[in-house]
């Protein structure tokens, strides 16, 4: 299902094999393999075609159908202001001005609800977002969200995640809440 889906976002985008290879620093045989189902992307490479095809992962998968309005929800902070967070997935900091909240479609009762996104710039390919923190619950997500444009209100330098929660891998693209 995954690599249909992977076939029909490229061609309809207008993208050869070899464009979508430099994009996500692949090999043009790696995306021929994820078409065919003969090879699966990472999951940092899936967030990627994620936010390039702007599609949720679930309707990447195959999973769902979304109407354009429930993919993803975007919230800008007000001003110019930037605020440094460390993101709770990879450790890296960036600086960010508008935050997006993903919901998990299709999700289990062991999955986190909600993925907030911090985007730190803007590109040809449209908003370079960042994965911060995995949400047990819609509330929590806003209620970190809610603090963080707090805190860009007040013009504070940086901002340090409360509220997410940790994930660990239970098989391939699937994950659950840690609850260590």
């Amino acid at each position: 299902m995954f690599g249909k889906k992977l076939q029909q976002l490229r061609k309809e985008k207008g993208v050869s094999q070899e464009e979508l290879s430099e994009i996500l620093d692949v090999s043009r045989q790696s995306i021929s393999k994820y078409e065919n189902e003969t090879a699966q992307p990472s999951f940092e490479k899936l967030l990627l075609l994620s936010k390039y095809f702007k599609v949720s992962v679930d309707e990447l998968l195959g999973n769902v159908e979304l109407k354009q309005q429930e993919k993803l929800l975007p919230v800008t902070g007000t001003g110019n202001n930037k605020i440094l967070i460390i993101s709770q997935i990879d450790n890296k900091a960036s600086s960010f001005y508008k935050f997006i909240l993903s919901p998990v479609f299709g999700r289990k009762e062991y999955h986190p609800e909600i993925l907030l996104m911090g985007v730190d710039g803007h590109s040809f390919w449209g908003d370079s977002a960042v994965t911060l923190g995995w949400y047990a619950t819609k509330e929590d997500a806003e209620k970190e969200l809610a603090d963080i444009l707090k805190a860009m209100s007040t013009n504070e330098a940086t901002y340090e995640l409360k509220y997410y929660v940790k994930v660990k891998k239970k098989g391939f693209l699937d994950f659950e809440i840690d609850e260590k």
